[in-house]
């Protein structure tokens, strides 16, 4: 253990503390990771004043009861939102990724008839709107800097808090990229340690990003991923060699309730499907119609024909977006008069993460995409079939020793989905037997680490 990796525990106790994440409060398994993270300082250290930097600052405060500094000068709904909704003294602004009137609307209606000449039009309107704001984006960025500079005055350590952090496919390198390399500088400039735990390297295009990505790393005092490709790939850069892999810090969460899953009253019959936009026009990033819309109906099929097979399914979702997939797929089955799904389909909303475990403890099985749909199920003992959209889902589902219950969203086959169904219920005592050893070591190692971080 070196000396900048130790963390005087005297030091804490004095000082805040700070976790950092690129999360607005809609996505339930960055909100698992920060509940996790702050009971385990609580664990440690009672009284320690704990902050969250996030997208949505006034949203993260209300939902996990710590005070929350906002990442950037902007309040958005994601990184790839655009680069504005409100600015720092609370007034709406336009964002620029949904200017879509004066000038824009005309052109799209006389190069209509012609794709390729309305998308060359649109990206050179956005360039010319964005030149526009560049002194303005400046100002707001310098304004920020000199407030995260106050705020991180006596803050002890700052950390990147877990999930796919290293990534910008969200945003591009202005996005989460440059985040991590300007807070790595504040923390720097006043003296905190700045930590990654459990982070996950995810999509990197732009040539930019390695850049930021690079610097902040070095700026840490201690770097850990959640899985082995994760740290692979950043091999390269030679300094993250000896770096430490540790769980995803969801596995640490434990809510009030335990972690326990008492399944159906009727046995066997009830199935959670938590449905994802991805590719789609819901707030996707990019968009591929017929990927989407392909996967959409297998899994209406999928869900249609169980319901004729006499199970009863609960439609949930974890991030935001979903919850229009969610209705999709309840009007498409409401359009087949023959299929009775008043008394078989559940809707509930799920918010919050004690609104989800509700629901979980009452189902079976599951069918899930998102990571955290996934792990959070893995975490109840629930057998999950996994519909992947991402390497993040694969490696998840390897490690648990459980990936032939993990499937390819991009060539989905209604056929191969009740194959594995069929396998997964099958099966459901040994998978169970699995989870519960996989969740025990997962949650000890991750206690070394928090024991590694606090008490050293």
């Amino acid at each position: 253990m070196t000396s900048c990796q130790n963390i005087c525990k005297s030091e804490i106790k004095k000082m805040k503390m700070a976790l950092l994440t690129p999360y607005t409060g809609g996505n339930l398994g960055d909100a698992a990771i920060q509940d996790a993270v702050i009971a385990n300082i609580r664990r440690h250290y009672p009284d320690a004043d704990i902050y969250l930097i996030t997208l949505h600052p006034e949203v993260t405060t209300k939902l996990h009861g710590v005070l929350s500094f906002p990442i950037n000068p902007f309040v958005i709904t994601s990184y790839s939102s655009g680069p504005s909704i409100r600015n720092r003294h609370g007034n709406d602004t336009d964002t620029l990724a949904t200017v879509k009137h004066g000038l824009l609307s005309r052109l799209k209606a006389v190069t209509k008839r012609s794709s390729l000449l309305y998308s060359a039009l649109k990206r050179m309107y956005k360039s010319l709107v964005i030149a526009s704001r560049i002194p303005w984006l400046l100002r707001e960025e310098i304004v920020h800097i000199t407030r995260a500079y106050k705020f991180m005055k006596g803050v002890s350590l700052l950390l990147v808090s877990g999930g796919g952090q290293l990534d910008d496919y969200w945003g591009g390198p202005w996005g989460h990229p440059y985040a991590l390399f300007k807070w790595g500088l504040l923390a720097r400039a006043v003296g905190a340690r700045y930590v990654f735990l459990s982070v996950s390297t995810c999509s990197l295009e732009s040539k930019l990003s390695p850049f930021f990505i690079r610097h902040a790393l070095r700026l840490a005092t201690y770097r850990s991923y959640r899985d082995q490709t994760s740290k692979k790939l950043l091999e390269h850069m030679g300094f993250t060699r000896n770096d430490a892999v540790y769980p995803d810090l969801a596995f640490s969460y434990v809510n009030g309730g335990g972690m326990h899953n008492a399944g159906s009253r009727n046995v066997g019959r009830v199935v959670g499907v938590s449905p994802i936009a991805y590719l789609s026009r819901y707030g996707w990033p990019k968009e591929n119609p017929s990927i989407y819309i392909h996967y959409f109906n297998n899994l209406v099929t999928f869900v249609s024909t169980l319901i004729r097979q006499g199970y009863s399914i609960v439609l949930f979702s974890t991030d935001g977006p979903d919850r229009k997939v969610v209705n999709d797929v309840v009007d498409n089955l409401a359009k087949d008069v023959s299929l009775n799904i008043s008394d078989r389909i559940c809707q509930p909303r799920t918010d919050t993460l004690n609104e989800l475990f509700a629901q979980l403890r009452n189902v079976d099985y599951v069918v899930a995409s998102r990571l955290h749909g996934v792990l959070l199920s893995h975490r109840l003992c629930i057998p999950v079939l996994a519909i992947s959209y991402d390497r993040k889902v694969d490696t998840h589902m390897a490690n648990m020793g459980l990936s032939e219950y993990c499937l390819d969203i991009r060539g989905l086959e209604t056929g191969s989905l009740f194959n594995r169904f069929k396998s997964l219920t099958t099966n459901t005592d040994p998978i169970k037997s699995i989870l519960q050893e996989k969740n025990a070591n997962y949650a000890r190692a991750l206690e070394r680490q928090y024991d590694f971080l606090l008490e050293t």
